[in-house]
């Protein structure tokens, strides 16, 4: 199958979200729609914890997208956190473009099974899982394949298929 056939097919999974108008809006949305194409290690902590470093309007998407929502039986909670502020128990960290001290949060959470997601290119090097970012109008994204399986995470094939680039 085809990247575009692939991606289209990603979404329209869950259609009903994509009323996105802005890039944050965009950004959130396939957010979103990435963590149902996850498998994390399994726990049984009563919530699912997204973190968001560094980025107040990302965060208040995700509070708008994910208001009175579930994910796999767990309630989201939405965290936003200052890039030196300890980072608590979260399956999802966003880590906003603006973030100086990138290395430093990767260290902290090495030993951890944490989904890294950021929309700034740079942090490609820094081994932050998914990379997503607009490209000539076009939603892209890159995935770190090798450090997610470092953290025990999972990503589907489809999600790995449709990447524009897959690190292994």
């Amino acid at each position: 199958m085809s990247k575009k056939v692939i991606l289209f097919l990603l979404m329209t999974l869950f259609c009903f979200d994509l009323y996105a108008t802005s890039e944050l809006q965009i950004k959130a949305v396939f957010l979103k729609k990435f963590t149902h194409l996850i498998e994390w290690p399994a726990d049984n902590k009563a919530d699912f914890n997204i973190c968001v470093i560094n980025d107040k309007g990302f965060s208040n998407e995700l509070k708008n997208i994910y208001a009175h929502q579930t994910f796999k039986e767990k309630t989201v909670s939405i965290i936003d956190l200052l890039e030196d502020m300890p980072i608590p128990d979260c399956q999802l960290i966003f880590i906003g473009k603006h973030t100086q001290n990138i290395q430093k949060t990767m260290r902290s959470i090495s030993k951890r099974s944490i989904l890294t997601v950021s929309d700034n290119q740079d942090f490609v090097k820094d081994d932050v899982i998914i990379t997503m970012f607009l490209n000539k109008n076009r939603f892209r994204y890159i995935i770190n394949n090798k450090t997610a399986k470092n953290a025990g995470i999972q990503i589907s094939y489809l999600l790995l298929k449709s990447a524009q680039e897959v690190i292994k």
